[in-house]
């Protein structure tokens, strides 16, 4: 075997065995969402990737060892010449490939369909919060609440569901909705249910999409604790939980309102060890997925190519520790939630 197939095969060991260590007690119950969110993105990042390098990787080694076989007493012992080598290992990274294009185009789909139907910017009412961020107030009995968009991602509330909620439990939820926003979190959970809807059948994605989409959660609670404080969260959540057993109301997995909740209800400081162990293994995942990447490019990375593969990966796979801006928070109000509309 090659030592970029080998490379590649150690890869996707790592890949496969850090969503348990980040997702033990010890470890996920201390570390920061925001941390925990990176580290269980690069590793859906990394099975979206690792297959088809995988793959091409090997089919390149073989090729080699069969070319050099070519000349000695192992004549045809590989079963292929390495020109069939090198096709069988791109068909098969083009075949590891395909459930991505084909899951791409069918999420971006539905987010399409969901915005247009979802969203009537007409009808809606925009409303300004004190982080500075903008809610689209939908007038819908439907009680609900999300953040949605590719190009342009909205946070979204409903007049059902401001309706069962006092203005302060309002604020709560649209702070949260913003928070999702600003911190790029709907782009993200597109990524990882791609990856997710591609190669779902393996446990390590399983549990790193579960885990994102909860820890994304938990980080923009975070955000709305800290403008409008922790009991009118917690109060909207028992509310949101309440509604959940309405059939008509969906607000996501309801383990996860049960995880939120728990975590808001017990002390949230963050353990120093837990987020330097998710920092070390988030960033040796990036840096195996930058190598993968760029191998899967260029058989031969050089330095200054191994650069960019490193700041691309890095853009998408550390993207949950940073916010566009810092938001400008202004006092905590008792009004209604969002304030006048910019309409």
């Amino acid at each position: 075997m090659s030592t970029f197939a080998l490379a590649g095969l150690v890869a996707l060991v790592s890949f496969a065995v850090v969503p348990w260590v980040v997702l033990a007690r010890r470890i996920g119950g201390a570390a920061s969402p925001r941390l925990l969110a990176t580290a269980h993105l690069v590793v859906l990042l990394g099975w979206g990737v690792l297959p088809a390098a995988f793959f091409w990787c090997l089919g390149q080694g073989l090729a080699g060892i069969s070319s050099v076989a070519s000349g000695s007493l192992c004549h045809g012992c590989l079963g292929l010449p390495g020109s069939g080598w090198r096709l069988a290992g791109y068909g098969l990274a083009a075949a590891a490939l395909a459930p991505l294009a084909w899951q791409s185009w069918r999420v971006a789909t539905s987010v399409r369909r969901a915005e247009l139907v979802g969203l009537v910017e007409y009808r809606a009412d925009q409303r300004k919060q004190a982080s500075g961020g903008t809610v689209w107030v939908v007038p819908s009995e439907d009680p609900a609440a999300y953040a949605l968009g590719v190009l342009r991602p909205r946070a979204v509330v409903t007049t059902g569901l401001l309706s069962i909620l006092d203005p302060l439990e309002g604020q709560a939820v649209c702070e949260h909705e913003v928070a999702h926003v600003r911190f790029g979190h709907p782009r993200l959970l597109l990524v990882g249910a791609i990856v997710a809807r591609s190669y779902g059948f393996l446990s390590p994605v399983r549990r790193s999409w579960d885990a994102l989409g909860r820890e994304l959660e938990a980080a923009a609670d975070d955000e709305a604790v800290r403008i409008v404080g922790t009991g009118p969260l917690l109060s909207a959540l028992a509310r949101v939980g309440l509604a959940q057993l309405d059939a008509a109301a969906s607000f996501g997995d309801p383990a996860h309102i049960r995880y939120r909740i728990r975590r808001l209800e017990g002390p949230r400081h963050a353990s120093l060890r837990a987020n330097a162990t998710v920092t070390a293994l988030a960033g040796m995942l990036t840096a195996v997925l930058a190598w993968s990447l760029c191998s899967f490019l260029v058989r031969s990375p050089e330095p200054a190519g191994m650069v960019g593969c490193a700041l691309l990966a890095g853009a998408v796979g550390l993207r949950p520790v940073w916010a566009w801006r810092d938001p400008v928070v202004q006092p905590r109000s008792v009004g209604p939630p969002g304030g006048p509309s910019s309409r």
